[in-house]
């Protein structure tokens, strides 16, 4: 623990004040070029008094623009003019190498310095706290101690590099010396203390030092509210900003950022257009980083539209303010959880007119039109992409998955992971679960034992993540063994990992061990079963036929505390219909609690269809023609059920109607096979493959045996 020795000598005011005096009455001088170098042989007294002040001047521009490049050129002819041993010029030459992030250069320059003064420690203090090393900082302040007296400028940034390491005990000695040595009248000083304890978690300490300051100003308050931001109490954050209200302070550009920050986490949307009517009011909207702040604090609430409303009335329609490269990622993210493509796509004209070229803006574009189904924009803006990072990568993969072109996405992944790529990217674990998901619905084995492998090699087996999608991969893949090897060796499971294995053992018809893992969940896991685990677990007596079992789930579903869904409501019509009792089915829909959905009764038609009942299908179909009027999938189930039992004209009647809908046109389905690693895609009746009267020959065989099957089973069920 470090602790200050207090000396009962110590003046009130040092006199290295003198120098940000002498700084304030240069302040309206623009900067002045450098003279000829300069030799002290030939240089009088005055005029080197003078030069000082100059190139001071002039270094202090550049350290403003950040301007490396001219700041050295400065060093150097200070060097040839004889001064570097001037003082004044040597604080300013630490000042420009530390805010233009020379840290070694400073410190060289510092070592050197023939003389030093306060402001050339303080100089070195508030360095390194711009360059985040409070450490180094606060030993500087330390070593300063043996030799000079601090100064006001010299605490506040000495508090400053504490509040960075939130050191409380070090700023309550800073806090004891500032008494002592009469420093309470310095308002500059006592903000900077109010903000050290504000920023260090000790909010009830800064509250009783700004209750007790007398000439408490805007940036007192800020400095506290900003504290209370800092360590997540928002709401408190909002009645300190209410008590400054009161107290008849005027909030700056910093208060406000700081207010807007908190409602965006409190959430609530009275607050937020309270705040935003006080921001309008006061006219702070006129200033670019609220204005984003605003539309930000909108959007990331699911108050999109008001986001979309303050964006155009400012932006497109108003005084052509511009938004962030962040505000406006947010903007297009709204634009794809909402679907709301037209505005997106405003968006997207706006981003080229004014030269967004943000990689984070065109990642977030991709985005936006892959949750608006547009797969073809999101790789017209991937193509145009200046510079691709893994995200956009891995942007376009998900965007391929989740609109189903699965095969697009492997070779986009072979893409990534060759030398064609011309980026230096990497697959992630994001990549590489896409990745997984893709085989998953392909069933491609081959394909996903290689990512398996890859994975492995890569030290990604260990996220539960990809854990839980090859368990599904393998499940589709009819690997059941691998599937529960996976799932087996995990070394921790969360609940996606015991759903992922129902939905395995489901998939594969395997109703009864679905159920045994339903059991190890509720005896073995501190995990709850959810919905998800109650919609994997149906489906699998349904496939399993499993019917009183799947009775017994859904009955238990609520003494689990899940209400049934309507996707349950799905599971367990089709669970009756599978099972060739569509009349108990009818009377299951007939008796929910809520409004059927289509696919509900999707679900009876296609068990209709299944067992050739037409009175049943014709209900159905009565039911659906009111909720989904324009829908084709039933039309064409429909037509199918009367093709199958013979009665050509009602099937004719319906294709008739499915021409007749406006804007109706049935896109051609095909499905893909795996053959000895080789994915395969075919049509409906599709005769391209040489072997296809082969193909065919051996699949009307299976469907024969099926159809015996069923007719055995249907003659079990009457008896």
């Amino acid at each position: 623990m470090v602790t200050l020795q207090l000396s009962p000598s110590i003046p009130t005011r040092s006199t290295a004040l003198l120098l940000p005096a002498q700084r304030e009455n240069s302040r309206n001088n623009s900067p002045v070029q450098l003279q000829k170098p300069l030799s002290s042989q030939n240089v009088s007294n005055d005029r080197l008094a003078l030069d000082s002040v100059s190139t001071a001047n002039a270094l202090k521009s550049c350290t403003e623009r950040r301007n490396l490049e001219l700041g050295t050129c400065i060093h150097a002819t200070v060097l040839k003019s004889g001064l570097h041993a001037d003082v004044i010029v040597n604080n300013s030459l630490l000042e420009m190498y530390m805010k233009c992030a020379c840290k070694e250069e400073a410190i060289e320059l510092f070592d050197h310095m023939p003389k030093r003064t306060v402001a050339s420690w303080t100089s070195m203090i508030s360095g390194y706290c711009h360059n985040g090393l409070a450490d180094d900082g606060i030993s500087t302040f330390v070593r300063m101690l043996e030799i000079e007296y601090p100064n006001e400028f010299t605490l506040a940034a000495a508090l400053r590099a504490l509040a960075q390491n939130c050191d409380f005990r070090f700023i309550c000695v800073i806090h004891s010396y500032i008494i002592k040595s009469g420093f309470l009248d310095d308002s500059f000083l006592l903000n900077s203390l109010i903000g050290a304890y504000a920023k260090s978690g000790v909010l009830v300490d800064a509250i009783k030092l700004l209750e007790r300051f007398s000439c408490r100003d805007v940036v007192s308050w800020t400095s506290v509210i900003s504290g209370y931001v800092l360590h997540g109490l928002m709401r408190e954050a909002l009645l300190v900003f209410f008590r400054m209200q009161e107290d008849g302070i005027i909030p700056n550009e910093v208060t406000i950022l700081s207010i807007l920050h908190a409602c965006s986490f409190i959430g609530e949307h009275r607050t937020l257009q309270s705040i935003h009517g006080f921001v309008s009011k006061m006219g702070w909207h006129r200033h670019e980083l609220v204005l984003n702040s605003v539309v930000q604090m909108y959007s990331t609430n699911g108050y999109f539209r008001e986001g979309i409303q303050l964006f155009s009335k400012f932006c497109f329609d108003g005084e052509g303010q511009f938004v962030s490269p962040e505000t406006m990622a947010t903007l297009l993210q709204g634009c794809g959880h909402s679907h709301f493509l037209k505005f997106g796509k405003q968006l997207h004209g706006y981003i080229i007119k004014h030269g967004f070229s943000s990689c984070v803006v065109e990642n977030s574009l991709i985005d936006m039109y892959a949750e608006n189904d547009q797969s073809d924009s999101a790789f017209q803006v991937f193509a145009r992409m200046n510079v691709r990072d893994i995200i956009s990568w891995n942007s376009l993969i998900t965007c391929l998955v989740k609109n189903g072109e699965f095969h697009e996405a492997l070779v986009l992944l072979n893409d990534v992971h060759s030398k064609r790529v011309g980026e230096p990217v990497r697959p992630d674990f994001i990549t590489m679960l896409e990745a997984v998901h893709a085989c998953s619905n392909l069933s491609a084995l081959i394909p996903g034992q290689v990512i398996h492998g890859y994975v492995t090699k890569a030290g990604l087996a260990c996220d539960i993540f990809i854990q839980n999608a090859l368990i599904v991969m393998y499940g589709r893949s009819g690997r059941l063994d691998l599937a529960e090897k996976i799932f087996e060796e995990m070394p921790a499971r969360d609940l996606g990992s015991w759903n992922s294995l129902v939905t395995a053992f489901g998939i594969n018809g395997n109703g009864k061990a679905a159920l045994q893992a339903f059991t190890e969940l509720n005896k073995c896991s501190p995990h709850k079963p959810n919905s998800i685990t109650f919609t994997n677990l149906l489906s699998a007596c349904s496939h399993g036929g499993l019917v009183e079992e799947g009775y017994e789930i859904y009955n238990s579903m609520r003494e689990h505390g899940v209400e049934p869904s309507m996707e349950h409501y799905v599971c367990m019509v089709d669970l009756l219909g599978r099972s060739g009792k569509l009349e108990e089915a009818e009377g299951f829909i007939k008796e929910m609690p809520v409004t059927p959905s289509n696919d509900v009764w999707c679900a009876l038609l296609g068990a209709c269809g299944f067992y050739g009942n037409i009175s049943i299908a014709e209900r159905v179909a009565n039911r659906l023609s009111i909720q989904d009027p324009q829908g084709q999938a039933w039309r064409v189930s429909l037509s199918n059920i009367y093709a199958c039992r013979g009665q050509w004209e009602k099937a004719a009647k319906v294709r008739a109607q499915l021409r007749q809908v406006e804007g109706m046109k049935k896109e051609q389905g095909w499905s893909t096979v795996e053959v000895e690693g080789e994915m395969l895609r075919f049509l409906v009746n599709d005769t391209r493959h040489p072997e296809s009267e082969l193909i065919y020959a051996v699949v009307n065989g299976m469907m024969k045996h099926v159809r015996n099957d069923l007719e055995i089973s249907c003659k079990k069920l009457k008896s």
